[in-house]
């Protein structure tokens, strides 16, 4: 499970040794598999859209979630204001963006209640990830940056969440019996396996700098970042596919700059 990685030219040992140590990283993961497993699972129960709107908002809970963490962080109505513009644009790049008939088009209230503990976990997760970070450890040998006061590196969190959540997922699939169809699968078709490796590695990359970016910055910078990255994603797949620009398009990306004006005014202030 990757036990060592390199920090700084040094290989130090990075994996929990013992029940204690492991603890937060079993709560990590936990709060992960909640933020995007109950927000697939939604998907049942309400339609696309609506998934989009409640995830493209969890920007508010994570600065709510930041505000009761670190007591001398607060944001002022303006701030939440940005947020709130910042959230209703990307929520509308990303309405458009997804195939309403391939969702239930009709709205429960237990889908919604799945959704808000999902965006509940969102917001908590980058918090979690901060503090890890950040909160002086009583283990020596762990990867750490002196600069945050011997909290773990955002290589250290990555490798040991994922390993933690991999160990998870490999148990429930030996015994739901899915990991035999996994294998059988992919070595019916051999390009599979070269496809998931290949999002792995981008999905290791962008995890590996979504956590540098919670270390440096914050947990509510970050979140706000990915919150765009959605825009981006959706602007260029209209570059790499093109295809007609709708009005609510042009809306929402006026509304994401004008969220990000403000961002950028209540900072300088």
């Amino acid at each position: 499970m990757l036990p060592f990685i390199a920090s700084r030219g040094k290989v130090c040992e990075t994996f929990p040794r013992s029940a204690k140590e492991i603890l937060p990283y079993i709560r990590l993961s936990i709060l992960v598999f909640g933020a995007i497993g109950l927000a697939t699972q939604s998907l049942k129960y309400v339609s696309y859209p609506t998934k989009v709107i409640f995830k493209s908002a969890k920007l508010i809970p994570t600065m709510l979630m930041s505000s009761l963490v670190y007591k001398n962080r607060t944001f002022t109505l303006l701030e939440y204001f940005s947020a709130f513009l910042i959230c209703l644009g990307a929520a509308g790049y990303s309405y458009n963006g997804g195939s309403d008939g391939a969702s239930n088009s009709n709205t429960s209230y237990f889908g919604i209640g799945l959704l808000l503990v999902s965006i509940g976990c969102d917001a908590i997760v980058p918090n979690v990830q901060k503090q890890l970070m950040t909160v002086s450890l009583p283990r020596t040998s762990t990867v750490t940056d002196s600069a945050t006061n011997g909290g773990l590196s955002a290589q250290a969190v990555m490798i040991n969440t994922n390993a933690v959540g991999f160990g998870i997922v490999l148990l429930y699939m030996i015994v739901s019996g899915s990991l035999s169809d996994a294998v059988t699968t992919t070595m019916l078709h051999s390009k599979l396996l070269l496809y998931l490796t290949s999002v792995g590695l981008g999905l290791s990359s962008a995890v590996l700098a979504y956590i540098t970016l919670i270390k440096s910055t914050g947990p509510v910078v970050a979140v706000a970042d990915g919150t765009l990255r959605k825009v981006a994603t959706i602007m260029l797949s209209y570059i790499v596919f093109p295809k007609a620009i709708s009005g609510i398009h042009v809306i929402s990306g006026l509304t994401v700059l004008l969220g990000v004006l403000l961002s950028t005014f209540c900072r300088r202030r």
